[in-house]
């Protein structure tokens, strides 16, 4: 369960570093990239809630293998890709394997652990998965650098292999709940709703002032967006067997577990995929460096997460979440601060802070989240949690670029040390196109005014993205001070934060 949800969560940050050689030999422009990206994230969130469904219907263990394989053939497809739109697709499909196997593993994660000791198992399981994301950069910075961009997906095939063997050996129990089906009109409501809000969401920074047609297009998207979704929360409440069963949400501590969650995961997915343009934008790094540069992250999580499970066991929620959500908030406002500064030393202690709060947030929050409901429903909370989670890193990702991308000022005299650039070269450039900077950086040498100006550039867009991110994922304090205990009779959870 833990490595297949590794694969998940590291296949979200993996391909950050490796944008630029992908969108060179793919011929991608920076729409494109983004789409790399978030047509992953957008299908996860658009479907996991069906996913977990499924697993109800089928069992658990049946929908993990199927997802499983699904995930594992999208991979070598991602991996063989010859054009952008094959690449996409295949993520696409990616994420359908994911949305199978996700709410399957944790639901048998929990069910499958010693009462009283879920937080270790959820720690394991969380924990390493974490890994998976934060060290997404690293792995794929050392991939792309030495052996190319499409190992940054074969990776997952001996994953997937070991993980479908262990499944067969360990035969969790089936857990299902087979009463009722699938509500189609509700799966189209989400399946359009969420991808066009937030894909207006993410386009907007992209508008250009003078093409207002543009932005009404940008903007009608984004309302008929807001206006589906809503369509969905109401069409939800009225279903005896509705898709995504909100009356969870009834609970306040589930309700604070998966706002943490989600805005967690909407500063962290969004950081970790900006932090290799940066490095890469503003320092010059290679996709090797630029991965590296993000251990200051990593390393913190990986000796944290363990300890993090334990305490949730001993001292429950919102103790341990409610503290570190403010160092999550401060961690990635400090991040912008670091960025905008172009230092290395400032970038470097925000990361780290951020690496230390994040297991003491994500992992009590998911645990609890799962331990409040029935064993034979954690599909649907899984579900839920997932959709959640999920959806905050795609809005992570489009808040954070279109901040980033917005047309910020450059100046008019801004093409003055560049002779011999062409304006439509530079603009690119100053848009974060790593492509049509390097051609600036090849023909001007990294000294040359333009250089320094398109980087110092870069790195105040960017800057600016986590700040704002940083301030809206300040709204999990919020969360944590809000969580409830769970009553006795409906969980075995920690009652200590009484």
């Amino acid at each position: 369960m833990t490595g297949s949800l590794t694969m998940i969560m590291m296949d979200t940050t993996v391909v950050g570093v490796a944008l630029p050689t992908i969108g060179r030999d793919l011929g991608l422009g920076d729409i494109g990239l983004a789409w790399v990206v978030n047509a992953y994230l957008l299908a996860l969130a658009s479907l996991i809630a069906i996913g977990g469904r499924i697993g109800d219907l089928i069992g658990k263990p049946r929908a993990f293998r199927i997802g499983v394989t699904t995930f594992a053939a999208a991979s070598v497809l991602c991996g063989v890709s010859t054009t952008g739109g094959m690449l996409i697709a295949a993520r696409g499909l990616q994420a359908i394997g994911a949305v199978l196997m996700q709410p399957a593993s944790s639901a048998i994660v929990v069910s499958t652990a010693e009462p009283g000791r879920e937080g270790r198992a959820m720690g394991v399981y969380i924990g390493i998965s974490m890994l998976g994301l934060v060290a997404g950069p690293v792995i794929g910075g050392l991939l792309t650098a030495h052996v190319g961009w499409s190992w940054i997906f074969f990776v997952n095939l001996p994953i997937a292999a070991f993980a479908l063997v262990m499944v067969q050996i360990a035969k969790p129990p089936a857990l299902r709940d087979p009463d009722g089906g699938f509500d189609l009109p509700s799966v189209a409501m989400l399946v359009v709703a969420l991808p066009l809000g937030v894909g207006a969401v993410q386009q907007i920074g992209h508008w250009g002032p003078g093409d207002p047609g543009m932005l009404v297009g940008l903007l009608a998207g984004l309302l008929v967006g807001i206006a589906g979704l809503v369509a969905f929360v109401r069409r939800q409440r009225r279903l005896d067997r509705p898709l995504v069963h909100l009356e969870l949400f009834r609970d306040r501590g589930f309700l604070a577990d998966a706002a943490m969650l989600g805005l967690v995961q909407f500063a962290l997915t969004g950081t970790v995929i900006h932090l290799s343009i940066l490095t890469q934008a503003s320092w010059g790094f290679d996709p090797q460096q630029a991965g590296l540069a993000t251990l200051p992250l990593v390393l913190p999580v990986l000796v944290l997460v363990h300890v993090s499970g334990r305490l949730y066991d001993r001292v429950g929620v919102r103790r341990l979440a409610a503290p570190a959500a403010v160092v999550v908030a401060v961690g990635v406002v400090g991040l912008g601060f670091g960025a905008m500064q172009r230092s290395l030393p400032i970038l470097f202690a925000a990361m780290t802070m951020l690496g230390v709060a994040i297991p003491f947030v994500n992992m009590p929050a998911n645990t609890d989240g799962m331990r409040r409901i029935g064993v034979e429903r954690r599909g649907l909370a899984s579900g839920l949690l997932q959709t959640v989670r999920m959806t905050g890193s795609a809005l992570g990702i489009a808040v954070t670029a279109s901040v980033a991308g917005a047309p910020w000022s450059i100046g008019s005299e801004a093409t003055d040390p560049c002779p011999g650039i062409e304006s439509a070269t530079f603009q690119k450039a100053a848009d974060g196109d790593l492509a049509a900077l390097a051609t600036i950086v090849e023909r001007l040498g990294e000294e040359s005014g333009c250089v320094a100006l398109l980087r110092d550039h870069l790195a105040h867009a960017i800057g600016a993205g986590f700040i704002v991110s940083g301030v809206i994922a300040g709204l999990a304090v919020f969360a944590a001070l809000s969580w409830r205990p769970a009553q006795p009779s409906s969980s075995s959870g920690s009652e200590t934060d009484d």
